[in-house]
């Protein structure tokens, strides 16, 4: 999965996500070139639920068809 900025440029590119012990480890590289390892806590990842809006929960079904219709359409 790779994040863009507003201007288009990537600036993640995610490798890959596992969990170890209570964390979720993602791994990635940032901006194209820096390898990076994060992990996010339980609490962190509660937290963030806090910035989804009503409006965004009800569009992540809509996103993940889309998404899953334009990978299909890549391969």
């Amino acid at each position: 999965m790779k994040m863009y900025s507003k201007e288009g440029v990537e600036m993640m590119d995610m490798l890959s996500m596992s969990r170890e012990g209570e964390n979720l480890v993602v791994k990635g590289k940032m901006m194209g070139a820096m390898l990076a390892t994060i992990y996010v806590k339980p609490k962190d990842l509660w937290q963030s639920l806090g910035l989804l809006s009503f409006s965004i929960i009800v569009y992540m079904p809509v996103m993940l068809v889309k998404g899953f219709l334009a990978n299909k359409k890549d391969k």
